[in-house]
């Protein structure tokens, strides 16, 4: 089972077998759930905007700022 050790910083450095396993890339979020003596991680979905990016590739880059603002007018 692997390991991982909490720096100083209240850090820890999750290990390479892990990461491949869930998929996880610098910069993903991870959910993180406390289960009794447990603490259960996920890779965090990603918002729909990221994957309009990913899909849509060059042709939406540019608009995530547009579109986040208009979804914040929207909200007032």
């Amino acid at each position: 089972m692997p390991r991982a050790r909490l720096s100083s910083k209240s850090q820890i450095v999750i290990p390479a077998e892990i990461r491949r396993k869930l998929g996880l890339k610098p910069g993903d979020e991870i959910l993180m759930e406390p289960e009794d003596e447990h603490v259960v991680l996920r890779k965090a979905p990603k918002s729909a905007l990221e994957r309009l990016a990913e899909f849509g590739g060059p042709m939406w880059r540019g608009y995530a700022e547009e579109i986040e603002r208009d979804r914040d007018e929207w909200d007032r």
